[in-house]
C-alpha cells in the first residue's frame, strides 16, 4: 500500500475583480496491490475555492461546478472578500485481471478517449460517476465496455434532500492497432431515456448498439464516433475524431442547415522534440461541433426544461466543455529547459453561439430538442456570437518528486455585444495532483 498527501493552495488576482481568486485543496490518495492480481485506488479531496469570472459565469448558468457534484456556498469569517464554494470529492475504484487479456474495473471516476487536448467522444471534464469497465486485449485489438450510472441534473435543481434522478449510459470502444504507427478506433455510446431504470438489453457486450436501440423502437440517444492516430514520421503524430449524433446525407448535399445533421470533428498534430530540441513539444488542435449535437428530446416529469438523455452528467458535458455550436483552435508549446523546470504556453481562439434568455440555438445540450429555434438554416456560431481569445503561460518548478511551485498568468478577452477583459496572474503550491485549468 502507498499513501500520499494531496495539496493544492493557490492565489490569483484577476483584473476588474475585487474578489480573491483562491484554492484551498487538501486530501489523501492511496494505492494498494494484492497478489499482483487486484489493485485498489482512492482519492479524497476537501476543497474551498473560488473561480475566475468566466468560469463562475458558467457555474451560475448551469448550477454546477466543473468536475464536481454537491457543493455549498463558502464565506470566510476572517477575510471579508474571501468567498466561493465548499465541496468534497472522492474518486475510488477496484480492478483485477481474471485472465491475462481481460481487465475488470469498478468504481467512481471518469474516462477520456482520444489523443488530443479535447475529446469529442468521451472526456474527463464531468463529475465522477459510478461505472463498470471491461478492457479486453486480443492480438492487435483493444475493446472497452463502460456501463455507467449518471444524473440528468445537479443538486442545485434537486431541492429538498430528494434522491437525484438517474440515467444510464453504455459505451463501446473498439481499437485496432496494426503496428506502432497507426491506430483506428470505433466508438459508440447510448444514453438511456429512462428515469431510475436500467435497460438490460444494453448489457449486450457486442459492438453496434444501434441495432439494439432499433429493437426498442429508437427511444434513446445513440452517438457514434471514430478516433484515429498516425505517427507519420519520427516525432510527428496526426490525430483526429469524428462524432455522429444524427446525419442525413441528402440534407448535407443540399446545404440546408437542417437541425438534425448533428456531427463534429477534430484534427490535431503533435510535434515531439520540435526542431531537434530535446523536451520541446508543440501541439495544434482544431475542434468544431454543429448545433444541437449531443442533445436529445425526452424530459423528466420533475424537470420539464431538461432532457434526461442528453450527453451530460450533473449538467456537465461528457465530451467538450462547450457542449455544441462552436469551433476552436488551440496551440500548445511545452518546454523543459532543464531538470525539474517546466514551461507551458497555450493559445486559444474560440467562436461559439450563446443563448439569450428563452432561446435555444443549439449550444446548450441540456435543453430538449423541441425547443430549437428553427429546422433549417442552422450553422456553427448561430445565436449570440461569442469570440474568446486567450493566451496563458504556466511555469512549474518541481522541488522534489511531485511537489511543485506554480506560477500562472493569462490574457483573455471575451467579445459578444460587449468586450470583457479577464486577465489574471497568480501561483501556488501543488502536491501529488495534476494542474487542472479551465480554458474554454
Amino acid at each position: 500500500m502507498y499513501i500520499n498527501p494531496v495539496l493544492n493552495v493557490s492565489y490569483h488576482k484577476e483584473a476588474n475583480n475585487d474578489n480573491i481568486i483562491f484554492q484551498n485543496l487538501r486530501g489523501v490518495e492511496a494505492r494498494a496491490y494484492i497478489d499482483d492480481k487486484v489493485y485498489i485506488y482512492t482519492q479524497l479531496l476537501e476543497n474551498q475555492r473560488s473561480y475566475l469570472s468566466f468560469v463562475d459565469d458558467r457555474i451560475q448558468k448551469f448550477g454546477t461546478l466543473p468536475g464536481q457534484g454537491f457543493w455549498k456556498p463558502y464565506s470566510s469569517g476572517v477575510i471579508g472578500n474571501l468567498k466561493g464554494y465548499d465541496f468534497f470529492n472522492a474518486r475510488a475504484y477496484i480492478g483485477f485481471n481474471p485472465v491475462k487479456s481481460i481487465n475488470i474495473e469498478f468504481g467512481h471516476g471518469n474516462h477520456f478517449i482520444g489523443n488530443g487536448i479535447r475529446s469529442l467522444l468521451l472526456s474527463d471534464y464531468s463529475h465522477n460517476y459510478l461505472y463498470l469497465k471491461f478492457n479486453t486485449r486480443i492480438w492487435k485489438f483493444q475493446y472497452q465496455n463502460i456501463f455507467a450510472e449518471m444524473a440528468p441534473t445537479s443538486t442545485l435543481f434537486n431541492q429538498g434532500n430528494k434522491l437525484l434522478p438517474k440515467k444510464y449510459t453504455a459505451t463501446h470502444y473498439l481499437a485496432f492497432k496494426p503496428n506502432t504507427k497507426f491506430e483506428i478506433g470505433l466508438f459508440e455510446t447510448v444514453v438511456f431515456a429512462r428515469e431510475n431504470h436500467f435497460e438490460f438489453q444494453y448489457l449486450n457486450p457486442v459492438i453496434l448498439y444501434r441495432a439494439v436501440e432499433h429493437f426498442l423502437d429508437s427511444p434513446d440517444n445513440v452517438i457514434l464516433g471514430l478516433n484515429v492516430k498516425w505517427n507519420a514520421v519520427k516525432g510527428v503524430s496526426l490525430y483526429g475524431q469524428l462524432i455522429l449524433d444524427e446525419f442525413k446525407l441528402s440534407e448535407v448535399k443540399k446545404q440546408s442547415g437542417w437541425w438534425a445533421n448533428k456531427f463534429g470533428g477534430q484534427f490535431g498534430i503533435k510535434y515531439i522534440n520540435a526542431f531537434g530540441i530535446d523536451h520541446l513539444d508543440m501541439q495544434l488542435e482544431y475542434n468544431a461541433v454543429r448545433p444541437y449535437t449531443y442533445a436529445h428530446r425526452d424530459t423528466l416529469s420533475s424537470l420539464p426544461g431538461y432532457s434526461v438523455a442528453n450527453y451530460s452528467h450533473e449538467n456537465q458535458p461528457l465530451a467538450h466543455p462547450l457542449g455544441a455550436n462552436f469551433k476552436e483552435m488551440i496551440y500548445i508549446v511545452r518546454y523543459k529547459p532543464f531538470d525539474r523546470f517546466y514551461v507551458m504556453a497555450k493559445g486559444l481562439f474560440t467562436k461559439y453561439g450563446d443563448d439569450r434568455p428563452g432561446e435555444d440555438w443549439g449550444g446548450n445540450i441540456l435543453i430538449p430538442l423541441d425547443s430549437r429555434e428553427k429546422d433549417y438554416g442552422n450553422f456553427i456560431g448561430q445565436g449570440l456570437a461569442t469570440t474568446v481569445k486567450a493566451i496563458n503561460v504556466d511555469v512549474s518548478y518541481e522541488i522534489f518528486q511531485n511537489y511543485f511551485i506554480d506560477l500562472q498568468g493569462m490574457w483573455r478577452q471575451t467579445t459578444t455585444d460587449v468586450t470583457k477583459n479577464q486577465h489574471y496572474i497568480g501561483g501556488g503550491l501543488r502536491v501529488n495532483i495534476a494542474n487542472i485549468g479551465y480554458d474554454y
